[in-house]
């Protein structure tokens, strides 16, 4: 066995540390260092719904990679065989966008950060949490249909121009909902839009008016034709000077009274048009918290476009928005079928890290601890929960968010559903940490063996043979049951790889003694003070 040195990777025939990856990004997802569940191992995309509580650093986000990574690779698939687009996946998770609404929402309920958790609890729904899933979908959409150079937003935008339902749903989705710029929405406007009259019928109209025209100008010139219309005419007039004379008597003064009422006449009949539109338009908006919509002119002029004024806002919003939150996502699931996808899939992370500003982070436990049970409350519930395809990923436990009661159990009916309290248990962080420690060597292997190949400059040492060493040899000196007992105060991967990384530093810094028991328990003490 080769001399105890510094020298960690070399001597362990590691290619680098492999416990200084503390977050899922930074794994890179290799499935031979990650412990991956027993009912999760061959996940493929399903109407199944996911839900996932756990503290921070239990392995949520890896699990959501892994899931992201499956439906990815499927979309592809699906693309390159020509079968459909793929799933149409709402990611939460990505910075940016979970803020902005909670940021509007903010606004909206008129609250500030001193307020916050007491003005979320009683104003947040789950209308609230779906609108921020159509946010994130109709932005999505708008800027692909909207991309001059994307062939695929093309053939979208002519599939939805085919069907009239289409593009009233999707026009008033991108108007409600798109965290867009007004051209693109103009733009939409322009192509979506169909005019109230058709080619056909302006030309039928025009050659109407041609005829009638015509025949006017032939009858004027006819002399039996004008005196016979002018009789009916003048006995009019002269009923009209018996019964009032003062109008015949001023017949100028008659005839500008007559267009003033006229006009007036259809200046309130205008004005009446324009706020019923106004007032329609702001009852459908007023709903939507999480994002600010176009100006209430631009809406009432679209929504005069496509609708009369017979149809009301709740008929609108009935039809073509939804009012339940299932009812919404069956609207926004119907439409990217028809846009190609074959369903759409919703995932939601990371929501105690979404910030405002850089410096509150507006669902942390510790800030706002009723924020986030009622976020958790009403995302887990059975209308959404329910609808399929969903993958969500909580900060704590059940019962640490209040979703064990009898009144949340009813309403969530997590039986339905894949429901998992991620905790792990000391054999699990060992078997972790064993794959973490294997994988650094196999492609410590693998390097040495492409160098030692015909033109790869050369064999390194060992000549990429398996290294002497095994996890288990870090802790010789270190009793069987000290290794448990210490090993089982941890709770997490991420207090795990704190651990080791402490440990291995002391290996470095004391390479003649080996570690100890001693070196484990201050190894174990620093990880449970550093993780939160």
């Amino acid at each position: 066995m080769a001399k105890p040195h510094t020298d960690l990777l070399k001597q362990f025939g590691l290619n680098r540390n492999p416990f200084t990856d503390r977050t899922a990004e930074k794994t890179g997802l290799d499935d031979l260092s990650l412990y991956i569940r027993s009912d999760l191992q061959g996940f493929k995309p399903s109407s199944e719904t996911y839900v996932f509580f756990g503290r921070r650093g239990s392995g949520k986000t890896t699990i959501r990679l892994q899931m992201q990574r499956v439906y990815q690779q499927y979309n592809e698939e699906a693309r390159a065989a020509g079968r459909s687009r793929g799933h149409f996946i709402v990611d939460l998770s990505r910075p940016g966008h979970l803020t902005a609404c909670l940021r509007t929402f903010q606004e909206s309920v008129g609250c500030t950060d001193d307020n916050w958790d007491s003005a979320f609890s009683d104003n947040w729904t789950s209308a609230d949490m779906v609108d921020s899933i159509l946010s994130f979908a109709a932005t999505e959409l708008v800027n692909t249909v909207t991309d001059q150079y994307s062939a695929d937003g093309k053939e979208m935008l002519e599939r939805i121009r085919a069907d009239p339902r289409a593009s009233k749903e999707f026009l008033l989705l991108a108007h409600l909902y798109a965290r867009t710029d007004t051209a693109s929405l103009a733009f939409l406007r322009r192509t979506l839009l169909r005019p109230k009259y058709t080619a056909k019928e302006v030309s039928l109209g025009a050659v109407a008016a041609l005829s009638v025209a015509g025949g006017v100008t032939a009858a004027s010139r006819n002399e039996a034709v004008v005196d016979a219309l002018a009789e009916p005419a003048e006995a009019l007039w002269e009923q009209v000077d018996a019964a009032v004379p003062l109008l015949t008597a001023r017949p100028k003064l008659t005839l500008l009274l007559a267009g003033l009422a006229a006009a007036g006449g259809v200046a309130y009949y205008l004005k009446r048009r324009t706020v019923r539109g106004l007032n329609r338009a702001r009852s459908i908006t007023s709903v939507v918290r999480v994002v600010k919509q176009q100006d209430t002119e631009t809406i009432a002029r679209l929504l005069n476009a496509m609708f009369t004024f017979g149809d009301s806002a709740e008929t609108i919003r009935q039809l073509f928005v939804g009012v339940s939150g299932h009812q919404k996502l069956e609207l926004l699931s119907r439409l990217v079928r028809m846009l190609g996808y074959e369903s759409l899939a919703v995932f939601g992370d990371c929501f105690d890290e979404v910030g405002l500003r850089g410096e509150v982070v507006l669902l942390d436990p510790v800030l706002y601890p009723g924020a986030i049970k009622v976020f958790a409350r009403e995302v887990c519930r059975n209308d959404i929960l329910n609808f399929g395809r969903m993958h969500f990923f909580f900060p704590d436990s059940r019962l640490a968010l209040d979703l064990n009661t009898d009144k949340t159990l009813k309403e969530a009916r997590f039986d339905r559903h894949f429901v998992r309290d991620l905790t792990w248990s000391r054999h699990q962080l060992e078997e972790l940490a064993e794959r973490r420690f294997l994988a650094a060597q196999q492609q410590r292997q693998a390097q040495q063996q492409l160098y030692a190949s015909p033109g790869g400059g050369g064999g390194g040492e060992n000549g990429g043979t398996r290294s002497a060493y095994t996890f288990a040899d870090l802790f010789k000196a270190v009793k069987v049951e000290d290794f448990s007992s210490y090993l089982s105060k941890l709770s997490t991967p991420r207090e795990l790889m704190i651990m080791m990384t402490e440990m291995m530093a002391r290996m470095e810094a004391h390479p003649e003694g080996g570690l100890t028991a001693q070196d484990m328990e201050i190894s174990v003490t620093k990880a449970l003070e550093q993780a939160v």
